[in-house]
């Protein structure tokens, strides 16, 4: 992109026009180069940080993806190890839910 870009502040400032007898007039012409420097000073300190901005949200957008990928590697684990798992504490779970029934029952009958 900034291949592309003829002009520079000190090229506009510094460029000078050669005048003929009918030619523009000189304090107008440096007026106006003065306000078109004024954008170019404008634009390129837009540019600079519109780059600062963009290097800010990659490096961000690269330390989320490595979160994700890190998040998602817990979470295949985590899968992994409940589908192993999961019969034993799915039944371990059964089994304390019955005694704990069990008990209950035997406290609510003993009491009547």
């Amino acid at each position: 992109m900034e291949k592309n870009i003829i002009l520079d502040i000190d090229t506009i400032l510094n460029k000078e026009f050669n005048i003929d007898f009918k030619g523009y007039s000189p304090i107008e012409v440096d007026t106006f180069l003065d306000a078109v420097v004024k954008d170019y000073d404008g634009f390129q300190q837009m540019i600079i940080e519109l780059k600062n901005q963009i290097a800010f949200l990659q490096n961000a957008n690269d330390g989320l993806k490595e979160r994700i990928i890190d998040l998602e590697t817990k979470l295949s684990q985590s899968e992994e190890i409940n589908a192993n798992q999961s019969p034993i504490v799915s039944n371990l779970s059964q089994v304390d839910i019955l005694r704990r029934i069990a008990r209950l029952e035997q406290e609510v009958f003993n009491r009547k």
